[in-house]
């Protein structure tokens, strides 16, 4: 009888100790704090406290709160996460679009960010490229205007970009069969540019991609030779020829 009464108790404290913590979850996740509104100190100690760790991505112009206020967290405040998860947070930019801000040495996408952040214009028609062995490919090395220049909001910033060290040949590269956005991108990346480009009409490629090149693959040319091409574009559909039909007399 004692037995049977210890073998309960044993099994009893298995299953609550055991298996109600597997299914629970309880003692391996946490509830996640709020770091919504904390200054980016204040959001670290709070993320350190609770057993995670605080990564800041980029920020976001707000004229509401100070700069370095937490605006966003993911994971959501108040949702169960392992200790040591990575808490990304977003911290407030203050606006200052009367200032051109600094780029230089930042990668590309990262210096776009910023320049839309504070209402400023940074867009393909913006960027030059060079190449040069004194900054990493893809970096800003030049900008305009310098940064701390007065500025008008949506203004355009034109940026220069690092090609990385120049190569010895400059091969053409295949760009038949592409689309012409990265026909573009193929030719600055290997230090050539797009020349002329003639359209004609073709029902066995896709329309907007390059059927002919002017210069064949594999060719070695001089730096910042322009390739010609060809694009295919949709047929014309002849309409049939309107006639004029007379009603008969009843």
């Amino acid at each position: 009888m004692i037995a049977s009464f210890l073998s309960l108790i044993v099994l009893f404290l298995l299953f609550d100790l055991v298996v109600m913590r597997i299914y629970t979850r309880q003692g391996s996740q946490r509830f996640v704090p709020n770091l919504i509104l904390l200054s980016e100190q204040q959001a670290k100690v709070a993320a350190d406290s609770a057993g995670f760790e605080l990564i800041v991505s980029n920020r976001k112009v707000s004229t509401r709160v100070p700069e370095g206020t937490i605006l966003e967290q993911h994971p959501f405040a108040g949702t169960l996460a392992k200790p040591g998860r990575k808490i990304r947070v977003i911290p407030a930019l203050a606006a200052a679009p009367d200032v051109a801000p600094e780029l230089v040495g930042l990668d590309l996408r990262d210096a776009q960010l910023r320049c839309k952040n504070i209402g400023l214009v940074c867009g393909p028609t913006e960027i030059r490229y060079r190449f040069t062995s004194r900054t990493p490919k893809g970096s800003v090395i030049e900008q305009d205007p310098t940064a701390g220049k007065p500025v008008q909001s949506g203004s355009a910033v034109r940026v220069v970009v690092s090609m990385g060290p120049e190569p010895a040949h400059f091969y053409v590269p295949t760009i038949v069969d592409q689309t012409l956005h990265d026909v573009r991108t193929l030719l600055r990346e290997a230090g050539l540019k797009l020349g002329k480009i003639d359209r004609r009409e073709s029902d066995e490629h896709p329309a907007g991609t390059v059927i002919e090149q002017s210069i064949p693959p594999g060719e070695d040319v001089e730096s910042g030779m322009a390739i010609d091409v060809v694009v295919a574009v949709r047929p014309r559909v002849e309409e049939p020829a309107k006639t004029d039909e007379k009603s008969e007399p009843n």
